[in-house]
């Protein structure tokens, strides 16, 4: 079913009222499942959607698919990064990226976040708040992956959680939808951008959220990270106190006092960062059949080549 921007309040109000269901994407993998996507949003057409060339053939990089051997980025306990030949294209400055077809060379639209937030209160450390994850978000585009995104619409919805006078919780997801321009529904704007409504992968960032972490218990580290399973989320903490505690028979529980509330309340203390797709992706991705420059593509090597410890240090640091 087709969406209109109009229901982006809505929905964001939904993402405030409780926590989004998507898995990420490695949570998928090792369980499997199908995973949810996020259903949104998208402006009434204003033009007819027109077909644009494909990249030359000679000007796209290929991308490598599994042999019979392939080598495979692991963790400290084993578990295997299956997105190992994303991080390797998109770490390259060369970078081709330009789709090859005409979908997913199309270039995509970027909805401004401005003016979508849900749960805006006027106390000032919800604006402070609001001002840090708004330099998150900046951040987050300006990755190689999604500056000047071809084959993808981005739309961000972020909210604020329910908090109890601790920390604040917020939500910052960021959904790729992706293009066809043979559907009657895309949208081509002013300038040259398009919009398909519909599904897609979701990246997303909670701050100050344990319930975010839920079970998940530690698969090592990554670049400075917490690596938690079941499924891979990033931990990323601006706090000395441990994200996991014995809870006296042996079990690692989320540390109940893992949030200093003698801390001001727009301090990030913790940040998490994944990214659900549908079950489809998940498998086409332990096979490498998910192209890098496609949308689930571009997430995932935005996931796994952003530098979240300096981005949060940045953001944290804005008043």
């Amino acid at each position: 079913m087709k969406h209109s921007f109009s229901l982006a309040a809505a929905l964001a109000a939904c993402l405030a009222a409780q926590p989004v269901s998507a898995n990420d994407f490695l949570n998928n993998l090792a369980k499997q499942a199908v995973g949810t996507a996020v259903q949104s949003l998208a402006n009434q057409a204003t033009a007819k959607p027109a077909a644009i060339p494909a990249a030359p053939a000679a000007a796209r990089a290929p991308y490598v698919r599994a042999g019979s051997t392939p080598q495979r980025m692991r963790l400290e306990d084993g578990t295997v990064f299956y997105a190992d030949y994303i991080v390797d294209y998109w770490s390259r400055p060369d970078a081709d990226t330009r789709g090859s077809t005409p979908d997913t060379d199309a270039l995509g639209y970027i909805r401004p976040v401005s003016g979508q937030w849900s749960g805006v209160r006027k106390q000032p450390e919800y604006a402070a708040l609001q001002r840090k994850l708004e330099r998150i978000i900046g951040r987050v585009l300006e990755q190689p992956a999604l500056v000047n995104i071809r084959g993808a619409s981005l739309t961000w919805i972020p909210s604020f959680g329910y908090e109890n006078g601790g920390p604040i919780p917020a939500s910052m997801s960021l959904i790729a939808y992706p293009i066809t321009l043979g559907d009657k529904d895309t949208q081509r704007f002013p300038d040259g951008t398009y919009h398909t409504p519909g599904e897609g992968p979701v990246l997303r960032i909670t701050v100050n959220n344990p319930e975010e972490i839920g079970s998940r218990v530690s698969s090592g580290s990554y670049k400075g990270m917490t690596v938690l399973r079941y499924g891979y989320m990033f931990v990323i903490s601006n706090t000395e106190r441990p994200i996991h505690v014995d809870d006296g028979h042996g079990r690692k529980v989320v540390n109940p006092d893992l949030l200093d509330k003698s801390r001001p309340r727009s301090d990030i203390q913790f940040m998490t960062v994944y990214v659900g797709a549908a079950g489809p992706t998940m498998s086409n991705l332990t096979h490498k059949r998910v192209e890098p420059t496609s949308n689930a593509g571009r997430l995932f090597g935005t996931l796994y080549n952003t530098d979240w410890c300096a981005i949060l240090e940045e953001a944290n640091a804005v008043r």
